[in-house]
């Protein structure tokens, strides 16, 4: 029984090499005669597979090179192309309709793939300048190959033969130069492994595979017309398909069968894509410029898994809102947080802020611009749409008070000369209407002021209060603003030793417009020198001595304070502390400085009437003059 299958083992080996040199002749013959290649490309309008030569070594196994395949369906046009490749091939199955490549291992790939432009209506616009070109195809093509080759009214009414099943296992590719998908384009130096099985029109399914990114660029398109995306890329994208029927989840519905990770890195040109996501709080835009980014993304059926993430360091970061503009060193970072949340951050390490084409006016560290979403939606291309934004900056370095003469009216008597000191803000907005509140607070020490030419100082605390921001209307509810003025020196204040508190009620800010800000102030004062400085003389005989006692007294005042065309307008203003009440209005700004008002003290009382430099005082029946005076400027603003 040994001997036996010894020589049935012998025999067999014989035929096996007796046969082999038959099978290398008639299978390269049959390979190079192209009969197979007429076979295959009866209709190459439709499909059209080339070889620059091809051949086999052993029962399946085929070697071929300059490969180049085309295939045109009703809504897509492909074209690939191999260097070279080995392939086995089970030809067995092709009587079921099967074609089964395994092992297959090729070297310089490329592969194009765009969108008919006579095919369906497509959601997304196309964009012929961007798609790349196929060999041998027009868009749309001259010769659909659908009315080239119908279907036999007989065959119509027949059963449809099953479709053809498409396997490629254990695929190999390297050297992939060039993969074209519509408008994407990848160029460079990549690996790709992995597989897919797919019936025609009714299943497809992607075996785990992997892009390996050696060097290269992704853009849109090619050429003049292209579009950078990313530059000297590397990294690679992990990922499957579960299988799925291609006409019922069209488009972005087959990332519901999408899972996988990617670690990709290179260089951006900018971020715009951001720029769209902030753009709809309708407060902040961003721009960049040339920096390294670096992704890392997980992806479950569809849905980006936390730790997902993006984070860019451009070579400058720049955040804009309203007309200020801050710009420095940082990152931009996009990422997936627990709680089905995600956000999108500017996070500043250092910023200087501007207005406008002026110069910095505020330096700091650490400021951060922070977006919040729910959970990003793949499928329904919902990656980001923010629902509550919030700036933040720390403490920072404000290093010329100057700078904020630009607020002032032009001709309103008051400059600012000097000062340094420290800002902090911050704020928040939700959708839908991203109205939004915050605080800014303000601490200067040696503030440098003139008034008329008379130099003051002292130190400034504002604690600015944002009760309502809404930025389509341009309005800014500061109610609840707080300004503290202390050791303040100056013509007619000598000692440093005279302070303020200011309480802002019914403030209304509205940039822009001819009065910009409208507010009822009420304020205490250590005494009311700085007023009477301004409008009574530095010496005084004896029937206005009393207001000495006048001015030294503490006293609360509120007035209505309007800024804007060009003046400061101070509206019934009241002060009054013990025996003294001050009353009156003021005009700095645009015409002369003008104003009206009236003092008592006890049993003594004064009026005076201001035009430009000029000072009427009113000593017989102030008070009368006084009630008329005001009585008569509202009979003429009430016409």
């Amino acid at each position: 029984m040994k001997r036996l299958f010894i020589r049935l083992a012998l025999a067999l080996l014989v035929a096996v090499v007796a046969l082999y040199p038959l099978y290398l002749v008639a299978g390269n013959w049959y390979l190079r005669s192209g009969d197979l290649e007429r076979r295959l490309n009866r209709r190459p309008e439709r499909l059209l597979i080339e070889a620059g030569t091809a051949w086999t070594l052993w029962p399946g196994v085929i070697h071929v090179r300059d490969f180049r395949i085309r295939n045109q369906t009703r809504t897509a046009q492909w074209w690939a192309s191999m260097d070279s490749a080995v392939f086995e091939l089970r030809l067995f199955d092709l009587r079921d309709r099967e074609l089964v490549i395994t092992g297959l291992k090729g070297s310089g790939v490329d592969f194009r793939l765009r969108r008919r432009a006579d095919g369906r209506k497509w959601s997304r616009p196309l964009r012929r300048d961007l798609q790349p070109p196929i060999p041998g195809f027009t868009n749309p093509p001259a010769r659909p190959p659908e009315k080239l080759y119908p279907r036999p009214p007989q065959q119509k009414q027949k059963a449809r033969r099953d479709p053809w099943r498409i396997r490629l296992a254990q695929v190999d590719l390297d050297a992939v130069r060039e993969i074209w998908i519509d408008e994407f384009r990848f160029a460079g130096d990549a690996r790709i492994a992995g597989g897919f099985d797919m019936t025609v029109w009714r299943r497809l399914m992607i075996d785990p595979t992997r892009f390996q990114i050696d060097s290269g660029a992704i853009s849109l398109g090619a050429g003049p017309n292209a579009q950078p995306i990313l530059a000297e890329a590397s990294g690679r994208i992990d990922g499957e398909i579960d299988p799925y029927v291609p006409s019922e989840h069209r488009g972005w519905n087959l990332f519901r069968f999408v899972s996988g990770r990617a670690e990709v890195e290179g260089t951006v040109r900018n971020l715009a894509f951001l720029d769209e996501y902030l753009r709809k709080t309708r407060w902040v835009r961003f721009d960049t410029r040339d920096g390294r980014v670096a992704v890392k993304l997980q992806v479950r059926r569809g849905k980006f898994l936390p730790g997902s993430r993006l984070e860019a360091r451009p070579e400058r970061l720049i955040a804009s809102a309203l007309d200020y503009r801050a710009e420095g060193q940082g990152r931009a970072v996009w990422e997936v947080l627990p709680g089905e949340e995600s956000r999108l951050a500017l996070e500043f390490d250092s910023f200087q802020v501007t207005r406008g084409q002026r110069q910095p006016h505020v330096r700091g560290r650490d400021l951060r611009i922070e977006a919040r979403n729910g959970e990003p939606r793949l499928v329904e291309r919902d990656f980001f749409s923010p629902r509550r934004i919030e700036i933040v900056m720390p403490a920072s370095e404000v290093k010329d008070f100057s700078f904020y003469n630009a607020y002032l009216p032009s001709q309103s008597g008051l400059e600012l000369t000097g000062g340094s000191g420290r800002m902090s803000a911050s704020f928040r907005a939700a959708a839908p209407d991203w109205n939004g509140s915050g605080s800014i607070n303000l601490d200067v020490r040696g503030v440098g002021a003139r008034f008329e030419g008379r130099p003051l100082r002292g130190d400034l605390r504002v604690r600015t209060l944002i009760r309502d921001a809404d930025f389509r209307g341009k309005s800014f509810d500061v109610s609840g603003t707080k300004i503290d003025l202390t050791r303040v020196s100056g013509a007619g204040i000598s000692g440093g030793d005279w302070w303020a508190r200011v309480h802002l009620d019914g403030a209304v800010i509205e940039p822009g417009a001819p009065v910009f800000l409208r507010a009822r102030v009420e304020s205490t004062l250590s005494d009311s020198r700085p007023l009477f400085s301004f409008v009574a003389p530095e010496t005084r005989d004896r029937v206005l001595r009393w207001m000495d006692d006048l001015m030294t007294q503490p006293v609360g005042a509120v007035a209505d304070v309007s800024v804007g065309d060009g003046a400061v307008r101070i509206d019934d203003l009241a002060v009054a502390g013990g025996q003294a009440k001050i009353q009156g209005k003021l005009r700095f700004g645009g015409a002369p400085k003008q104003g009206i008002l009236y003092a008592s003290y006890g049993r003594w009382d004064v009026g005076v009437e201001l035009d430009g430099t000029q000072r009427d005082w009113k000593i017989l029946r102030p008070k009368k003059w006084f009630e008329d005076q005001m009585g008569f400027e509202g009979r003429v603003s009430g016409r």
